[in-house]
């Protein structure tokens, strides 16, 4: 259940590819504009898959308002013309699909004033706007924490929800996707999916310190759901679909390059999950972690991106990035977020973290690639950000004065799900971290019985974070790390690159996904662009970034 809406934009005068189910109705009574939006609902393709446009609110939420539906053809594919008020009025595309009809999924596409003032609608100025769990998940959380409304919904604000509210929009996205795919056979019948995400998110405490949203999402689906949800979330989070939808959010960037034109050094960690797309486990066996550099990458002003080597190519749209990428024998088609790294963790210029999924090309199998671009002479500065001078809480983790509360949400099938509490204090040159000593119960449980909340909590021994190498400054890593889950040990290295909102957990048994709930070390600012489509902070600056500590 791969349910994916891509919108390609394209003149009314070339006609529709499809007959319209119905078109305009709904809307405002001012000044409209007709667009046409082009798309594909696939899972392998979802023949007659269902397409509604709403405005106000997503399909069946009070306020939605319907103005435009259309039935994909036998391939999944789409085109339809709408009329779009000029209004700030939020937009929604919601799917449906005919034959599991519990499959009910909804994307926010932006406020429609703004997307209908951009007139033809082409990829170099529309985003990444999938309809998956993920955006499903995402605008379920919203809603709890607004009060069920969306009249406040803007870019900015949904990618505040992303950067706060990740790891739960993860769980929930896994929940959805359990049910659509059928991995699992829950205890409770499931009228939607979108359903589902709202009662997940009301029952998960998602504004107090102690989310339990995993926990609660294995709880209430029950049955044999809770043996697949401790992967799917990495799954997930590699998906080149669903991981972009993660990052930064969804936004009309009309022709402006979040990197500029310009030769970088790119430096990553390539972490092959063990899964792919369509199974959460596998018997094909993935390869270690590999580090990844490279001197000569260019980005030209057209988006295009090569290197000396011909082992990088690809593009840049705004802020969606995509990469072929050649490490030695192997070779990864991957998809994600570039986003400016704050100015004051580098020195001599402006990096761009990018956090990206895809697969490997000869064995399917799901990988993240976290990387960093930066121009010569660049630096990093791990301590720019000012460390409190005071003991400081976040996520319902305390740490003493000068260091950073950080909250990591576990996901894989090496270490299974939990959360740890970890107190991070910066140098110049990496970091030294610790437990926080409040660790624990937000959603640990027994992937392979039943939600538990009597485990041990996990915890995470990392202490000390260098340079990975020499040559990739801007990676740390902390070699002899243990993950300890319930009375077991894992031994590993764990791996960060500047910017990104992942920590990888690499061991024998494989790669494994820490994810960073809000903090300073991930907000990364988008390039400038229209009046609503971001969080207004400018390429390379630190002003207003996306999410703020809660």
């Amino acid at each position: 259940m791969k349910l994916i809406h891509r919108f390609t934009g394209v003149c009314l005068a070339s006609g529709l590819a499809l007959t319209l189910a119905s078109c305009g109705g709904g809307g405002s009574a001012l000044s409209s504009m007709m667009a046409t939006l082009s798309g594909v609902a696939i899972d392998a393709p979802i023949p007659g898959a269902q397409i509604t446009i709403t405005s106000g609110a997503p399909l069946n939420d009070p306020g939605a308002q319907t103005i435009g539906t259309i039935t994909a053809n036998g391939t999944g594919q789409f085109s339809i013309s709408i009329n779009l008020p000029s209004t700030s009025t939020p937009i929604f595309a919601n799917a449906a699909d005919p034959i599991n009809t519990a499959v009910v999924l909804s994307s926010y596409l932006g406020s429609s004033s703004v997307l209908a003032t951009k007139g033809t609608l082409t990829t170099s100025n529309l985003p990444d706007l999938d309809i998956t769990p993920v955006t499903t998940a995402a605008l379920a959380v919203y809603a709890q924490v607004n009060g069920s409304s969306y009249g406040a919904l803007t870019p900015a604000a949904y990618a505040t929800t992303l950067q706060q509210y990740n790891g739960d929009i993860l769980a929930i996205a896994a929940a959805i996707k359990a049910v659509g795919d059928n991995l699992c056979t829950p205890a409770i019948s499931v009228s939607s999916t979108t359903n589902l995400a709202a009662l997940i998110a009301a029952q998960s405490s998602l504004t107090s310190s102690n989310s339990t949203t995993l926990q609660t999402a294995a709880t209430t689906l029950g049955g044999n759901c809770p043996a697949v949800m401790a992967s799917l979330p990495q799954q997930i989070a590699a998906d080149p679909h669903f991981g972009p939808e993660l990052d930064m959010g969804d936004v009309i960037d009309a022709g402006v390059l979040s990197v500029p034109a310009g030769t970088y050094a790119l430096q990553g960690i390539i972490a092959e999950t063990g899964m792919t797309p369509t199974q959460t486990t596998t018997t094909a066996t993935p390869n270690p972690l590999a580090m990844f550099s490279d001197a000569a990458v260019t980005i030209a002003s057209n988006g295009q991106i090569t290197s000396t080597d011909n082992n990088i190519s690809g593009t840049v749209v705004g802020n969606l990035v995509t990469l072929t990428l050649t490490n030695g024998t192997q070779q990864y088609t991957l998809r994600g977020k570039v986003g400016a790294v704050q100015t004051a963790l580098v020195s001599g210029g402006q990096a761009y973290a990018i956090q990206s999924g895809g697969t490997n090309n000869a064995s399917n199998l799901l990988t993240n690639f976290n990387a960093v671009l930066i121009t010569t002479g660049e630096t990093p500065v791990w301590n720019g950000i000012a460390a409190p001078t005071t003991a400081t809480s976040n996520d319902g983790i305390t740490c003493a004065s000068g260091a950073f509360p950080v909250r990591l949400d576990a996901f894989g099938s090496a270490i299974g799900g939990g959360s740890v509490g970890e107190c991070v204090t910066p140098s110049a040159t990496g970091w030294a971290m610790a437990s926080s000593g409040t660790s624990g119960a937000d959603f640990n449980f027994d992937d392979n019985a039943s939600a538990s909340s009597t485990m041990s909590p996990p915890s995470l021994s990392a202490p000390n974070w260098t340079a990975a190498s020499s040559s990739t400054p801007f990676i740390l890593s902390s070699a002899g790390a243990s993950f300890t889950r319930n009375g077991v040990t894992t031994s590993g290295t764990t791996y960060y690159v500047m910017g990104t909102r992942s920590v990888v957990f690499a061991s024998t048994q494989g790669n494994s996904l820490l994810r960073m709930h809000d903090t300073v070390f991930a907000q990364l600012a988008e390039a400038g662009h229209s009046s609503d489509g971001g969080n207004g902070a400018t390429n390379g600056g630190t002003g207003s970034m996306e999410g703020q500590d809660h």
